[in-house]
């Protein structure tokens, strides 16, 4: 039984196993419902669907976010490789300056609420200062995998649209001439459910390079394919095309990138493994 939950988002995924997005923010709820009177839920205000979950929550939670909540930040700055140093504040008061080596808004968010839940274990500020700063990386998370022809790779396991656009944000920030983003889509249902209509996560990148759709646990009945992927981003930032193999897409990339230039590949399929055929 967990004493202390936290909620940084809900988004819409997992569509073969739940009926829709209500029945997932219903499915928090029941999770948070796990926590005993004593413990602590922790949510993000900045979230829409999480605050769509406020009313079905047996309790007051302990909220936080960019601008708003009990833990928010303020004077917010990035360095030269999009990282960002902060005022950490709560419930009014300014507490020091954290300084974060990942790149990202994103995860400014994840520190704020580490910080919400260490403080419930009886953290004080300057431990959760000196471990943010310590902290350097995790694996499959803007992670670094090589360089080519002078374009640095990096892979992000980010897979539906919201992580996607943190992503990318994250690697706008990040010094580059170009960026490109390589997607690989796992599951035919996200496929369909999340990136044929209405997809706007991939405008930050100059050129998106879709493979062919990793099955994951599915089998392919033929209800949807990667060019119908290119053509539903293609309606929105017309920056998508569809290259079938990692091996097609390193031959594009020696042909049209450039020194200087990022590449990012994001999925949670095996990407990550694919991604270094393109070094």
């Amino acid at each position: 039984m967990p004493t202390v939950a936290l909620v940084n988002n809900i988004d819409n995924d997992h569509l073969d196993c739940y009926k829709d997005q209500q029945e997932i923010i219903e499915t928090f709820a029941q999770f948070c419902a796990l926590v005993p009177p004593e413990g602590k839920i922790i949510v993000c205000r900045d979230d829409e669907k999480v605050q769509r979950l406020l009313p079905l929550l047996d309790r007051t939670p302990v909220t936080y976010g960019l601008t708003e909540g009990d833990w928010h930040v303020a004077d917010v700055r990035f360095d030269q490789w999009g990282c960002a140093a902060f005022d950490l504040v709560h419930e009014g008061t300014a507490l020091g300056r954290i300084t974060l080596h990942v790149p990202g808004t994103h995860n400014i968010i994840n520190a704020i609420g580490a910080c919400a839940v260490a403080a419930v274990f009886g953290a004080d500020f300057t431990s959760m200062a000196r471990a943010l700063d310590r902290f350097q990386n995790t694996k499959r998370r803007f992670e670094f995998m090589g360089e080519r022809n002078g374009v640095r790779v990096f892979h992000d396991y980010g897979h539906h649209p919201n992580e996607i656009a943190a992503t990318l944000e994250a690697a706008s920030r990040v010094p580059h001439k170009a960026l490109y983003c390589v997607f690989q889509c796992n599951s035919y249902t996200r496929a369909r459910t999340l990136f044929c209509e209405d997809v706007t996560c991939f405008g930050r990148a100059d050129k998106v390079l879709v493979p062919d759709i990793y099955p994951g646990r599915e089998v392919d009945t033929g209800i949807v394919h990667a060019r119908d992927m290119v053509k539903g981003i293609n309606a929105s930032t017309h920056n998508a095309l569809y290259l079938p193999t990692f091996e097609e897409i390193r031959v594009w990339l020696d042909e049209n990138a450039h020194p200087g230039d990022l590449v990012i590949t994001v999925g949670s399929g095996n990407v990550y493994a694919q991604t270094r055929k393109l070094l």
